[in-house]
């Protein structure tokens, strides 16, 4: 199976078991606007392995930088994080990662929502 069915299955039961669940509002999401989202669904099954996809939060691998850290890089564009997701970041080989280009493009959208202006790096 490739990654993608993998990464849509791993969605879909998100999204049957989510909805099968009765929970008081989660305040964590109020502070990120797209929790709930395709994209967010996506960032979930394709990356929380490895980075903190939420607002705030630390990775679960220490050598992973957490999107708010990567969303808040001085002078990093759209283009420049399409690059990267597309081209560079399979590396080391051993992550067997790789996204097709409507998977690239709701990531980095959502990526972008991390964005802050008050946005300071955690020494």
């Amino acid at each position: 199976m490739t990654m993608h069915r993998n990464i849509a299955l791993i969605a879909a039961c998100t999204a049957l078991l989510a909805a099968c669940q009765h929970t008081a509002p989660d305040p964590a999401a109020s502070a990120n606007p797209q929790a709930g989202t395709e994209a967010h669904a996506l960032a979930q099954a394709a990356c929380s392995q490895c980075h903190s996809v939420e607002p705030y939060g630390l990775s679960p691998n220490p050598n992973a930088p957490e999107w708010a850290v990567i969303a808040n890089t001085p002078g990093l564009t759209r283009e420049t994080l399409t690059s990267w997701l597309t081209e560079a970041h399979n590396y080391p080989e051993q992550m067997d990662f790789y996204l097709v280009d409507d998977e690239v493009e709701l990531l980095v959208d959502y990526m972008l929502t991390l964005r802050r202006a008050d946005y300071q790096p955690v020494e």
